[in-house]
């Protein structure tokens, strides 16, 4: 689907007006604007000027909002199933 749109504060509005974002594509040549676009965004994964089945097992996969929770592949999905211990051991006297 395609929406027309009048600057990036309205795009991101578009795009974050919805209950769901699985994946979402950004298009333009400004640098600048591909990471504030991609920062904006609601998205579990973001495509600048490319859009599809991308990284390996090794990028996470996850959603936003409806599109799910928590992230799969990668060290991203080990972290539902461990938890952080800090274990400090005094060698003194």
């Amino acid at each position: 689907m395609i929406i027309p749109f009048d600057g990036e504060a309205e795009a991101i509005a578009i795009a974050n007006g919805t209950d769901y974002g699985l994946v979402a594509g950004v298009w333009t040549e400004n640098g600048g604007r591909q990471m504030r676009m991609a920062k904006a965004i609601k998205s579990g994964q973001i495509f600048i000027n490319n859009y599809g089945a991308g990284g390996g097992v090794e990028l996470p996969f996850g959603g936003h909002g409806k599109s799910g929770h928590g992230r799969e592949k990668g060290f991203e999905a080990l972290y539902g199933f461990s938890t952080l211990k800090t274990v400090a051991n005094w060698h003194g006297e």
